[in-house]
């Protein structure tokens, strides 16, 4: 923004020193691609009433040109008008640049912007013409599946995701485009609606402009090339967006489908049946007969689109409906809906506990149907255990006693978890079990620890006589960091609470626990190694003991 003082007298007759200011919404280009057109928005705002013909002067135009019905003036500027608002203090107007398609790469382009009642506050431009690599535009979304906050509760980590790429030339070097314009968009009309789209730090909501008859934000890449801004999940609403990266008029790169998941109670507009369970009548138990899965037919909704996705949830007592990993794109109508064709893992239940099972649909359109939710209570007959058929290229989790990490007492994997593990003592960090997940700076390298600066969810899977479930820590990913001592990983504390008390099967046979970690990185989902233990946590001098 460029502010310049003019002079103003207030109501009681005194000299003011107001100001003008001028803010152009692209402030910086450094380079530009053959045939890319982009816009520049022009604001002005003055404590004072501006001239009824101010303009804003384009001059020094070279290799460029502009989209306007204005005709152009002698000396080859342009006077473009300024809309001035109701108050006459305030203005605007969009200026569509393009560069012509008969220029060449390596050519300087360069033209300057100034308001016409103050040439001072002027904005000079000068760029370099290049070509674009458009393999570079598709983005980069860490977090597809984001959980829409509740009414009144704040945003979470799970409700947002970064959205990122480095632009680069079509050179053999692949050297970045530093502040470059594109234009974010969607792939379908009024997607954009379900989210809230904010700069890096996710502290500044994005102007959403409307650019060639699309709705989207004109961002431009940083000095290395990167373009990088977040995505929101709005309160109480689910939705679906897939997002394009535009140059226009040069090439078009896409994003992985992002969807916001709200499991609160919908509209009548928005609503539709309970999901029906094959063998399952409700109210009542569910029970797994051995097998890993059970059936779930959804019935046929208003209007059905071949990838409009059926998202699942599990609603308790204590916690709201909430996004249970598991979906199902329709691909064929006839096959999908109507029938028991859907395979769900009994393990998204809590054992033994009063659950409510619903799903949400999100159409391809990005808009969604909620449905009713159905009673049961699942009682086991499967184990709890980590997610079969993926690959598992990571180290496994290093499991501390209550001791804490900075004692370095491990536990090794395939032993034991009992009582005096997890028991406070009086030289230690706390209670519980502590674990560390390995990182590195150098991924290239280091093929089996997370990147740097990566969020990272561990999962812990528990089968005993008396506790049966799956927990995720923390509540929100953790990030892997640099900590003392140079060294790279992430910590996540289990608490005292969650492993005290687990009871054997029977004589013979004790409980098992099996902890994980998962991670996306540049838009793909890795797997840690398995770790896993026999557990027993049963008090030999009454309830109580270690707390």
């Amino acid at each position: 923004m460029i502010t310049k003082s003019v002079s103003s007298i207030n109501e009681e007759g005194s000299v003011l020193p107001p100001t003008t200011s001028v803010e152009y919404s692209l402030v910086k280009i450094d380079n530009l691609i053959i045939n890319q057109g982009f816009q520049i928005i022009i604001t002005v705002t003055s404590t004072v009433n501006l001239p009824l013909l101010s303009a804003i002067s384009v001059d020094n135009i070279n290799k460029i040109s502009i989209v306007t019905a204005i005709p152009v003036q002698q000396d080859g500027s342009y006077k473009i008008p300024l809309t001035l608002n109701k108050d006459k203090k305030s203005a605007s107007c969009t200026i569509i640049f393009f560069v012509p398609q008969e220029t060449h790469v390596g050519d300087t382009v360069t033209f300057n912007m100034a308001p016409s009642f103050d040439p001072s506050q002027v904005a000079k431009y000068k760029c370099t013409v290049k070509d674009i690599d458009p393999n570079t535009l598709n983005l980069i979304v860490d977090n597809q599946y984001l959980q829409s906050p509740y009414d009144g509760t704040n945003q979470t980590k799970n409700g947002s995701t970064k959205i990122h790429t480095i632009i680069k030339d079509n050179t053999t070097q692949k050297t970045p485009l530093s502040n470059t314009p594109v234009f974010i968009s969607s792939t379908h009309v009024n997607q954009l609606e379900f989210f809230e789209l904010r700069d890096a730090a996710g502290l500044n909501p994005l102007n959403i402009i409307e650019f060639e008859g699309k709705k989207g934000v004109m961002v431009t890449s940083n000095s290395e090339g990167e373009i990088d801004f977040s995505v929101y999940a709005k309160e109480s609403l689910s939705g679906g967006v897939q997002l394009t990266c535009i140059v226009p008029g040069v090439a078009q790169g896409y994003s992985l489908p992002i969807y916001a998941i709200y499991g609160g109670k919908p509209d009548f507009i928005h609503s539709t049946g309970a999901p029906s369970i094959l063998g399952y009548y409700p109210p009542g138990n569910l029970t797994s007969d051995g097998e890993k899965n059970f059936i779930v037919s959804v019935d046929e909704y208003s209007a059905p689109v071949v990838g409009d996705v059926i998202f699942f949830l599990v609603a308790t007592k204590n916690d709201p409906a909430k996004y249970t990993g598991q979906n199902k794109t329709i691909r064929d109508i006839k096959k999908d809906l109507g029938t028991p064709s859907i395979y769900v893992p009994y393990q998204i239940f809590e054992y033994n506990v009063e659950s409510h099972f619903s799903y949400v649909i999100v159409r391809t359109s990005g808009d969604s149907l909620t449905s009713m939710p159905l009673p049961l209570t699942y009682m086991g007959g499967i184990p709890y255990s980590p997610e079969e058929g993926v690959t598992r290229d990571y180290q496994a989790c290093i499991v501390y006693t209550g001791m804490g990490i900075s004692k370095n007492v491990i536990i090794p994997n395939h032993t034991v978890v009992n009582l005096d593990s997890i028991i406070k003592y009086p030289d230690g960090e706390g209670t519980g079990l502590y674990i560390q997940i390995l990182g590195t700076d150098a991924p290239g390298t280091e093929t089996d620890k997370v990147p740097l600066g990566t969020q990272v969810t561990l999962t812990s899977y528990i089968n005993s006589g008396n506790i049966n479930k799956i927990t995720s820590y923390p509540s929100a990913p953790v990030e892997i960091k640099q900590n003392d001592h140079n060294k790279i990983y992430a910590e996540v504390h289990i608490p005292y609470s969650d492993l005290y008390n687990i009871e054997p099967f029977n004589d013979i046979e004790i409980g098992s626990i099996q902890l994980t970690y998962e991670y996306t990185y540049k838009g793909i989902k890795s797997y840690s190694e398995i770790w896993s233990a026999n557990i027993q946590t049963v008090p030999g001098n009454g309830p109580g003991y270690g707390e």
